[in-house]
């Protein structure tokens, strides 16, 4: 069904038509009681002609109502209207990659950032048993200030892995800025645009794997794995290595979807920022460190250093005068000299000495810091074993479901609390509260291990 463009449904006025989704054409609405604006999606079926449809889309609409996720666009209700359900999203302000890529390929840098930013959203729907089904770059809006957004969610429930193919396929497009199949065959990133790093491009090859296994087999692991080489894009694009070495990443792409084989990867875990401020707070400590110590010899100049264009000769130049002057001209020489005196630079040479207090602070910040540092890279290893637990409750409430039975509330609940805590620790540790982060990781901790254990991890 159609709908006029100020017409009214169930309480909202339609603006405008946004396009066509993959359930049905979407609209720009607006809440006549609150004035909230608003994208309307509506599905397809005849709902009155097929029940069972009907309690499934239900069930599945109530779940994906559930999703909290600022990547994912959230959907705020559902309208039963002439048979066909509405459902009235949120209203992301922006454009989609696929209107960006109409300009031109993404900078590396970026398509990274924003895939990051979707394999975030997919491990948190994953996680709950929601699958996209329909990623593409027309899916993912990407706001004024950088944030993508997921929208067009399908309403089925098939292997999440589908979504790692797809998102694989999207940041092939947005890398190279062709589609990554022409005709029958397969053509690596790195044949497009001999730039690309080698890494980068068996990462996108890995994702677009036919056989499902041999996939990334959790977002969390493509994630980690694409993070793994963004803070080295401009060295890599600069001086790549060979083709040969790149694809003995593989296995540790691979063994970052595999808990059992964590440990292998501890060394390179340990550079991937789970939590994305730690390089942009560890990045300004260097930058203010260094020009500190060239502020003095840049001020040392006297009056004088303002009239030279060279600096360094100027200052030697009145050491040299002041001496003849006195002897050549003894009367002038004693009233002069006493001016010059107080202006002199030994004076002010006290003030770069730290007092005791000062180097006591600078030493704890130093130690925060540190601490700060090591807790990130216990976030980043607990991530990874959350998203494996993720995974392996994912397939055990599937095998489940299909006997008729549900994973165990206490089982459910902890997996909750887990992700809770995950994300109560990444903000404290992006505020600096390091006692706050610990405290929030050691619980979540706690909840891994049960479940782990639980999994028979």
């Amino acid at each position: 069904m159609n709908y006029e463009i100020g017409s009214r449904v169930g309480g909202y006025e339609v603006l405008e038509v946004l396009g066509a989704g993959g359930m049905g054409p979407v609209y720009k609405v607006r809440n006549v009681i609150s004035g909230r604006i608003e994208a309307m999606k509506v599905v397809l079926p005849n709902l009155a002609g097929d029940a069972e449809l009907a309690d499934r889309f239900m069930r599945e609409i109530k779940l994906q109502a559930s999703l909290d996720h600022p990547n994912i666009a959230a959907l705020h209700t559902a309208l039963q209207q002439d048979n066909q359900l509405l459902l009235l999203m949120e209203y992301v302000e922006g454009v989609t990659i696929e209107t960006v890529l109409r300009s031109g390929r993404i900078p590396i840098e970026k398509a990274i950032d924003y895939t990051a930013q979707v394999l975030s959203a997919l491990s948190y729907a994953h996680a709950r048993g929601v699958v996209h089904r329909d990623l593409q770059p027309a899916n993912m809006m990407v706001t004024p200030g950088g944030v993508v957004k997921l929208v067009g969610f399908c309403i089925a429930n098939p292997d999440p892995r589908s979504d790692v193919y797809s998102l694989g396929a999207s940041l092939y497009e947005m890398v190279t800025g062709t589609r990554p199949f022409g005709g029958d065959s397969d053509q690596p990133a790195a044949q497009v645009d001999p730039k690309l790093p080698p890494a980068l491009s068996e990462i996108i090859l890995m994702s677009l794997e036919k056989d499902p296994a041999q996939r990334f087999q959790t977002a969390d692991a493509f994630r980690a794995a694409l993070l793994s080489v963004a803070g080295s894009v401009p060295a890599v694009t600069a001086v790549a290595p060979p083709p040969a070495a790149a694809r003995s990443h593989r296995g540790l792409y691979i063994a970052l979807g595999s808990l059992a084989t964590i440990a292998v990867i501890i060394a390179a875990v340990t550079q991937i920022p789970k939590f994305r401020h730690t390089a942009a707070e560890s990045a300004p400590a260097a930058a203010v460190s260094a020009p500190a110590q060239q502020v003095p010899a840049e001020q040392t100049p006297a009056e004088p250093a303002p009239v030279s264009a060279a600096p360094a000769d100027k200052v030697a130049a009145p050491a040299v005068r002041r001496a003849p002057a006195a002897a050549a001209v003894p009367v002038p020489a004693p009233a002069q000299q006493p001016v010059e005196q107080p202006v002199s630079p030994p004076p002010q040479a006290p003030p770069p000495q730290a007092s005791p207090s000062s180097r006591a602070a600078a030493a704890a910040d130093a130690a925060e810091a540190e601490q700060l540092e090591k807790l990130r890279e216990q976030g980043s290893l607990l991530s990874i074993r959350a998203g494996t637990v993720r995974s392996s409750l994912d397939g055990l409430r599937k095998a489940q479901a299909r006997t008729g039975l549900g994973l165990r509330a206490d089982m459910a609940a902890s997996a909750q609390r887990m992700d809770y805590l995950l994300n109560e620790a990444d903000t404290a540790l992006q505020r600096g509260d390091a006692a706050a982060g610990q405290r929030n990781l050691d619980l979540a901790e706690r909840e891994v291990s049960k479940l782990e254990t639980f999994l028979g991890h």
